[in-house]
């Protein structure tokens, strides 16, 4: 009998316990929460935060996807990927392909500091809270920080004094290659690289991708349905949303990652766009591959006073993109799939039709020559509130009457007029995609940003005589700046038969980097790997460009090059 009692004690206690831990679970704060947002979190304590998440529930698992560099005053930390499913994932291979994949990418300019924050505070209300039913219809891959040292120096720049997000095709920082390793082993269908920008009226812009090589149904579907999903949400909010629109010195678009502006820029007029059509950037380096990716930018003047609410546009901006992603789940895997299995199947066969675009310019709207958009402007009398209805002068008005100002009180709002309003992106030159390229063993720095890319590469196993399409150089004149493609180059198309050696390479277009591998190995791309200095790829007059183009359909004796996990 006293045994009897006793398991039924045992047992429920046992359940108490169970229905206890989701309740303690859900009263972890993230770090800035532990500080009443008065310290950027930093990686111990994202680290200790996200051990606590981890160890109180199943349906988070957590993995260390690479490495930062030591330097003298800051020790090499781990890079982590935190993976939320609702069965407890740990691998592409068992992901539930039947939901949407979502890969959020937070802080790769360490000073933008609300994005780590704020996913954090996702991954608490994912695991424990009332996100929790977003599991039933979405994957979730988020790296917290991305760049830890940045954060701790509230830099924009990584320990290697790189520009992360002008690191997107040569991935020399762990962090940028990291990020693409991750993109490449998950193949999510969606991606949000998360980024804070200048104050201004709006306080959460979100871009979509603009390059042209990515298929146009994208934009449309990210504007017509993401977009305005994140809006409609946002103003229940009362927090101000816009299309991502930069600003820009007419005819230079700093997107590349060069380190200048051109002479007398001081005196040319600005100029607003949309995006960027940069491979170099991290939404559209992840969108070329036919995915719904975007930037979100909130509106910030980087004040730590200020972090909370920064932090909250960036959270319920991102809740909401979540919601509409799950909503719309089987319309987004339609969608995606579709386009990426049509590219691959397109690429396999050479066909004049079929061309990727080099080089591309920003247009003009006939339909919306100028832009009008709310912004801020400096007043010299302090705002104290809004009237909530129509007073007349000489009326008495009471606190009651007004509600809060939600911007600075030396600001008010205006309606701004943009003259220069280039809403379009349009080819201006375009090549045939050939089957595949072959480039001689001397290249290797070329082949491994490839192999970090995770493009597929393989090697001859012998000579063999090959018939290709070669570029012989005709006028070239470089630029004088790292990153930044040759101020004009010309070629000549050659039909050629060199003898290919035993150890060149080739790579075939007819894999998931379809789009990419053209762009950044045509010598006219504004998106090369000409444009590095690393690779010494400019040519003199004269000379034939060193990647040669194949064309004509034929076996070739090749062996898969360095098909290992990374």
């Amino acid at each position: 009998m006293m045994d009897n009692i006793l398991k039924k004690l045992m047992l429920a206690a046992f359940f108490c316990l169970l229905i206890s831990l989701p309740s303690q679970a859900e009263n972890i704060k993230t770090p800035a929460e532990e500080t009443n947002f008065t310290q950027y979190s930093q990686n111990e304590e994202i680290t200790q935060f996200l051990c606590r998440v981890d160890n109180a529930s199943k349906e988070i698992a957590i993995q260390i996807i690479g490495k930062t560099l030591q330097v003298k005053n800051y020790g090499a930390k781990e890079l982590y990927l935190c993976i939320l499913t609702k069965e407890g994932i740990a691998s592409p291979q068992n992901l539930d392909r039947r939901k949407p994949t979502l890969l959020f990418i937070a802080s790769q300019h360490g000073s933008e500091q609300s994005a780590k924050e704020a996913i954090l505070q996702i991954i608490r209300d994912v695991v424990f809270g009332e996100l929790r039913i977003l599991l039933e219809k979405v994957n979730l891959l988020i790296i917290p920080q991305a760049n830890p040292y940045g954060n701790w120096m509230d830099q924009r720049r990584n320990e290697q004094d790189l520009d992360l997000n002008r690191d997107h095709v040569k991935l020399e920082s762990p962090e940028a290659e990291a990020i693409h390793r991750v993109f490449r082993t998950w193949m999510p269908e969606v991606t949000m690289d998360i980024h804070e920008k200048g104050e201004y009226y709006y306080k959460v812009a979100i871009g979509c991708v603009s390059n042209p090589n990515i298929d146009p149904a994208l934009l449309e579907f990210s504007r017509d349905v993401i977009l305005k999903d994140v809006e409609d949400e946002l103003k229940k909010k009362d927090i101000a949303f816009q299309e991502y629109m930069p600003t820009q010195v007419m005819g230079f678009d700093p997107s590349a990652g060069v380190n200048y502006l051109p002479e007398g820029s001081e005196e040319k007029e600005d100029m607003r766009r949309y995006s960027t059509t940069d491979l170099n950037d991290g939404r559209n380096s992840l969108g070329i591959y036919e995915t719904l990716s975007f930037i979100q930018e909130v509106a910030s003047r980087r004040d730590i006073k200020a972090l909370k609410n920064r932090t909250n546009w960036q959270y319920w901006s991102i809740r909401a993109f979540i919601e509409s992603v799950g909503k719309h789940k089987d319309e987004v895997l339609s969608l995606v799939r579709r386009l990426r299995k049509n590219l691959i199947e397109k690429a396999g066969v050479y066909s004049e039709e079929d061309e990727v675009h080099l080089k591309m310019q920003y247009i003009r709207s006939d339909e919306e020559p100028v832009l009008e958009i709310k912004k801020l402007e400096h007043t010299e009398n302090s705002i104290i509130g809004v009237l909530r209805s129509d007073k007349k002068a000489g009326d008495i008005i009471f606190s009651a009457d007004l509600d809060t100002y939600s911007y600075p009180s030396d600001e008010k709002e205006v309606i701004g007029r943009i003259d220069n309003w280039f809403p379009g992106v349009k080819p201006t030159m375009s090549v045939q995609r050939p089957l595949g390229y072959i480039i001689s063993a001397q290249h290797q720095d070329v082949i491994e940003t490839l192999l970090r890319h995770c493009v597929g590469v393989d090697t001859f196993t012998k000579d063999v005589i090959v018939q290709v399409e070669a570029y012989e150089v005709s006028e070239i004149m470089s630029s004088e700046e790292d990153y930044d493609p040759p101020q004009r180059i010309e070629v000549q198309k050659k039909v050629l038969k060199p003898i290919v050696n035993k150890g060149d390479f080739y790579i075939s277009c007819a894999q998931e980097g379809a789009n990419l591998i053209p762009c950044l190995l045509e010598p006219q791309s504004l998106y090369g790997f000409i444009r590095y200095w690393k690779y010494n790829l400019v040519p003199d007059s004269g000379d034939i460009f060193p990647f040669y183009r194949v064309v004509l359909d034929m076996e070739l004796p090749l062996m898969p090059y360095k098909r290992w996990k990374r």
